[in-house]
């Protein structure tokens, strides 16, 4: 029998292992890298309002108190800044829809200073009243390092409805002290409104 070189039975040998090393992909669903982690973690987008998922890690204490806490303030935090893109968002619309009936009409446009002092009196006034009504619909510990997501919503209507509220108010104010290019869009907020939800925050 003529025997089998080395190095031929070597590559064979390290072809199988090979072989039978490779599997199907595992990619990790979430940013997690522990299995069986729910897909919100990565997936903050509902159809029925805003939502933002805030992490804490264990501290030294072992607080599940102060753990679920922090993890409800980080959520909170990052839920503020898609209101105010929200906010953005509806007030572009509302400005385009203004523009476009003043030059229609032969109107004053918006200034962009009012328009600018409005947003941040809406964001700042609805930020300080809707997150306080802002809501946990999950939470998950990570079993590896302890880790605490919370998923924080805030509801679509309720949401709307805020907006809408502060929205009148702040141009009331405004018209009040004589921006009357602003008549025009009360009624043209609904609108704005809905227009800014088809393109939620990112």
């Amino acid at each position: 029998m003529r025997p089998i070189p080395v190095l031929l039975v070597t590559s064979t040998l390290l072809a199988l292992v090979g072989c039978g090393a490779k599997g199907p992909a595992t990619a990790p669903v979430t940013t997690t890298t522990t299995r069986n982690a729910p897909a919100w973690i990565d997936n903050e987008e509902i159809p029925d309002g805003l939502g933002a998922v805030g992490i804490a890690q264990p501290n030294p204490m072992g607080d599940k108190a102060l753990q679920r806490t922090t993890a409800i303030a980080d959520a909170r935090t990052k839920l503020a800044g898609k209101l105010k893109v929200r906010v953005q968002n509806m007030f572009t619309q509302l400005n385009q829809q203004v523009t476009t009936a003043a030059a229609e009409t032969g109107q004053k446009p918006i200034k962009n200073d009012v328009m600018n002092r409005v947003i941040e009196n809406v964001t700042r006034q609805l930020t300080d009243q809707t997150l306080v009504g802002a809501s946990t619909r999950e939470s998950w510990t990570d079993p590896q390092d302890g880790s605490l997501y919370v998923f924080v919503v805030m509801g679509k209507d309720t949401l709307d409805a805020a907006l809408a509220a502060s929205a009148k108010a702040q141009i009331h104010k405004e018209i009040a002290q004589g921006e009357q290019s602003l008549d025009a869009a009360l009624g043209k907020l609904d609108s704005a409104i809905a227009a800014s939800n088809a393109h939620p925050a990112q």
